[in-house]
């Protein structure tokens, strides 16, 4: 017997979580339902990611079945699915992959993927554009890095040409010049802990804790900007969020309904063991509690700590709580069974203090499921109006 579980449009971070619960409990197959688009969101993108690399390292056969999308009109579809981060990566996730009329469209599917991943390689993907901009690393496959995140000799970009990137990218997205400097701003402080914090999913995250490679993993960078405009109906960012009740609390404060707006998000994510797993160097969480879970998570972002458990080396997850509280920004964390954020608008960083981060509210009585990787999301104010 097989359990569906269906994607709809209207995913939040919150249904994600129910998501995951759901694929956690089963005991049986899990088919993804997928729809043929998901509206970009605030985090959840990487939510669905997370998802979606915890569902197909749990099956033998990781089954995909495209809602709505016929036989007939396959190539369109696909071609569509493609376009988007979520779309790419659950056709490159799944050994098994079917049109909603019940037909293999399997070798259509990988064909029009791996078309994608050559053209993100090349720096051309379709994604890459206007207020949105993500590289992806598919892990186990035979696809070489992408080459706006590696250097032809297989290395990890430096943190000045990997800030020097990430400046040109966020001015894209910016033609006012006052917001532009705000942007560059950004750029400054936030591009050498980006370049840590992906470094570490190429040396920490491709392998078990057991050195085994990941088979089936994403590892990348996604940034982009969101806006509100009050003259658009249905534009306001804390109105479209309202289900992840931290995020909306923090956009309220920084944004009004009635004012222009937005926000860059930021997120490095990975398919790997997780933060923790990695920091204990053991491959199943239940040998700790959740409160042992949990602190050994906060002490990844001592200041002389990381995941590695190699001393002198934690200044990036540090050093972005101090960038973040200059920002008045907003970060959330997602790994093994701990769901975490921290808004520091409400929760200022203070020097040398243990790291903070409250528990991201579930429903009653409900713990997090364990998830594959890391994700971890920033947020940051780009006001219409600066002083």
């Amino acid at each position: 017997m097989t359990t569906a579980l269906q994607l709809d449009r209207g995913e939040t971070i919150q249904s994600v979580e129910r998501h995951l619960l759901k694929l956690q409990e089963s005991k049986d197959p899990v088919q993804v339902w997928l729809p043929g688009d998901i509206p970009e969101r605030i985090g959840v993108d990487v939510s669905l990611l997370q998802m979606l690399m915890t569902w197909s390292q749990k099956q033998l056969t990781p089954e995909l079945r495209t809602r709505g999308m016929l036989f007939d009109d396959a190539e369109a579809g696909l071609a569509k699915l493609c376009d988007n981060v979520v779309g790419l990566s659950a056709l490159t996730l799944s050994k098994s992959i079917i049109s909603w009329d019940q037909k293999d469209v399997r070798s259509q599917a990988h064909t029009k993927a791996s078309e994608q991943v050559d053209e993100m390689v090349e720096e051309s993907a379709k994604f890459q554009r206007g207020y949105s901009f993500a590289v992806l690393c598919f892990d186990g496959t035979s696809k070489p890095h992408p080459r706006n995140l590696y250097y032809a000799n297989g290395e990890v970009l430096s943190a000045r040409d990997l800030k020097a990137l990430f400046t040109k990218l966020l001015k894209r997205t910016e033609s006012n010049s006052a917001r532009r400097e705000r942007i560059e701003e950004v750029a400054t402080r936030l591009g050498t802990i980006l370049f840590e914090t992906f470094r570490n999913t190429h040396q920490w995250a491709r392998t078990s804790v057991d050195g085994v490679p990941i088979r089936r993993g994403v590892r990348g960078l996604l940034i982009r900007r969101y806006r509100q405009h009050p003259s658009v109906p249905g534009s306001g960012l804390e109105a479209r969020h309202e289900q992840d009740a931290p995020l909306a609390d923090f956009l309220a404060k920084h944004f009004s309904q009635t004012e222009s707006g937005g926000v860059l998000e930021l997120s490095v994510f990975d398919g790997g063991p997780g933060l923790v797993r990695r920091s204990r160097d053991i491959s199943d969480l239940t040998s700790l509690s959740l409160e042992e879970e949990r602190a050994a998570c906060l002490a990844c972002f001592d200041k002389h700590k990381t995941s590695s458990g190699m001393p002198h080396r934690g200044i990036g997850l540090y050093a972005s709580m101090r960038e973040l509280h200059r920002l008045g920004g907003f970060m959330r964390l997602r790994t093994g069974r701990m769901s975490l954020y921290r808004n520091f608008k409400d929760d200022p960083f203070l020097e040398g203090a243990p790291a903070s981060l409250k528990d991201w509210p579930m429903h009653a009585g409900q713990a997090n499921a364990d998830v594959a990787g890391t994700v971890l999301t920033f947020i940051l104010p780009i006001p219409e109006a600066l002083p």
